[in-house]
């Protein structure tokens, strides 16, 4: 069985960083875990799915080939609270074997861990995360919701992060917070071409008296990030804030500033500008606006959430720059269903522990997915400009439950980046606007029986080339039933098809049938 592994750098800076980085981050989780820890729950499961399939290489017709796939995935969900340590996560490790394609043979990690140690109380703490994930090259490819399609268009993205800060408060209301922010990214992927390695860092920090009704807030950021191989870049910018609350529900702002940023073939520097208005009527509801003149133009954030006891609501949208690595180390907000129903149960459920143990027993119980339809990160060398419009709904009844989102996302390139990157085989369609929409329905047909169904359709378009797009779509429906208090059997069926002016249409039938236990 092949397993994924990332390819060998060169014997560079960013190569021994990412590795003191790695070794770094597991002493941190266990020195956190046998040090600190106070409530520790894990829940291990084991799962075996097989599926039926007459295109398992989603090729154009004519050119299909069925088969018959098995997928074995232990997975370990642990949540840590300690009186100076947090941790949580989900670790996966799905196994897949085919029977007639044994060179798709391949094992696909995915991790999602992340915490907290307070190391000196109330002064010095420490972030760690981890993020190991399947991604795709490019939206105008295939891009299955599942892992049983073999498609030359996944690859396994790898983020390492470790998060040294000081913050605290002086007289007068004053607070400030000091960050040195670390990540590496490594990818394993033919279109890297060994360039697929990066370090971040970015020095954050502020000193903000609080309002009372006027207050103030100075504040810095500088992000410096290379490849493997590659110059550094740096954008860095300085802010001064006047801030104003009138109202303990409404606070509102202006700024002024000065910005610095080293691109690969450019330098661009210049003044900054901005006003913005945060309001939180109650607990259940708030909304954030920002607008800036930056040297690329208007940057601007609009955030919405609101809950009730049976729904979520969520509107985000943006446009600001952004790099790969940053983009990797997160998923996109309001993709992330635990996230949502964390959000959703967070009044009723105060105790974290026993709010996490109900969010995993609904997803479990419902056949929801973890993750809904997000737009793709393209990888790419560049500090790319990135606007963004995203919305999340959901809703959680007795029986029956609905997660619906959507967005619209246009990447572009910087102007004065290098456009001509020849480790990016992918350059031509960096200025590329993806839209998509999906929805997860669960319906509870008797207490031990459930049915779940996802529709997913997304569209990308390339800004550059005229009338190159791509469009597919996935249908999927599941029965599951609790057998046992540990055991939970499904069976379904997908349909997935794919129109393109740039790559090879194709459409896929599968079948499923799959068994989850989960040891207590």
């Amino acid at each position: 069985m092949a397993i994924t592994r990332p390819r060998k750098a060169s014997a560079t800076s960013v190569a021994r960083s990412r590795h003191c980085g790695a070794a770094s981050l597991a002493v941190l989780l266990v020195t956190a875990t046998a040090a600190h820890a106070q409530t520790w729950r894990a829940q291990p499961s084991l799962s075996l799915e097989s599926t039926l399939t007459d295109n398992v290489g989603l090729s154009p017709s004519g050119e299909q080939k069925a088969d018959w796939v098995n997928q074995l995935t232990p997975t370990l969900r642990f949540l840590e609270i300690g009186a100076h340590s947090r941790f949580s996560g989900v670790i996966s490790v799905p196994m897949l074997v085919y029977a007639r394609t044994s060179e798709n043979n391949y094992v696909a990690p995915q991790v999602n861990a992340n915490g907290t140690i307070e190391a000196i109380e109330k002064f010095l703490f420490v972030d760690a995360s981890i993020n190991i994930s399947q991604q795709f090259q490019t939206p105008f490819g295939a891009r299955p919701n599942e892992l049983s399609s073999a498609t030359q268009n996944r690859y396994t993205a790898q983020s390492y992060g470790v998060s040294p800060y000081i913050k605290g408060n002086l007289a007068n209301n004053v607070d400030y917070e000091l960050r040195d922010n670390n990540t590496w990214t490594i990818t394993n992927g033919a279109f890297t071409q060994g360039g697929g390695n990066a370090y971040t860092n970015e020095i954050v920090g502020h000193v903000t008296r609080e309002p009372t009704p006027v207050g103030w807030s100075l504040e810095y950021d500088r992000t410096d990030y290379a490849f493997t191989e590659q110059q550094s870049q740096r954008t860095a910018i300085a802010r001064a804030r006047a801030i104003y609350q009138p109202d303990p529900a409404v606070r509102v702002f202006v700024s002024a500033g000065y910005e610095e940023n080293q691109l690969t073939f450019t330098q661009e520097n210049g003044a900054t500008y901005g006003v913005g208005i945060e309001w939180r009527p109650t607990d259940r509801t708030t909304a954030n606006a920002a607008w800036e003149h930056r040297f690329f133009g208007t940057s601007y954030r609009v955030d919405f959430a609101h809950r009730t006891p049976l729904s979520v609501w969520s509107i985000q949208a943006s446009r600001d720059i952004t790099n790969y690595p940053r983009q990797i180390a997160s998923l996109t907000p309001g993709s992330s269903v635990p996230g949502l129903l964390n959000s959703l149960f967070i009044g009723s459920v105060p105790d974290p522990l026993q709010r996490q143990t109900l969010v995993d027993q609904i997803i479990r119980d419902r056949g929801l997915p973890t993750v809904l339809l997000a737009p793709v990160s393209l990888f790419t060398q560049q500090i790319t400009l990135v606007e963004s419009l995203g919305a999340t709904f959901g809703i959680l009844g007795a029986r029956n439950g609905i997660f619906f989102t959507a967005f619209r996302s246009r990447n572009q390139p910087i102007e004065g980046a290098d456009a001509g990157d020849p480790l990016n085989v992918l350059t031509q369609f960096i200025d590329s606007t993806q839209i998509g929409t999906g929805a997860a329905f669960t319906h509870q047909l008797a207490s031990n029986m459930t049915f779940s169904a996802n529709l997913d359709w997304t569209r990308t378009t390339s800004n550059d080339l005229p009338g190159a797009s791509t469009r597919q779509w996935l249908l999927r429906a599941l029965l599951s039933r609790n057998v046992s208090a540990y055991t939970t059997v499904y069976a379904g069926a997908r349909f997935q098809k794919l129109q393109s002016t740039v790559t090879s249409a194709y459409d896929e039938a599968a079948v499923l049938v799959g068994v989850v236990y989960q040891f207590r």
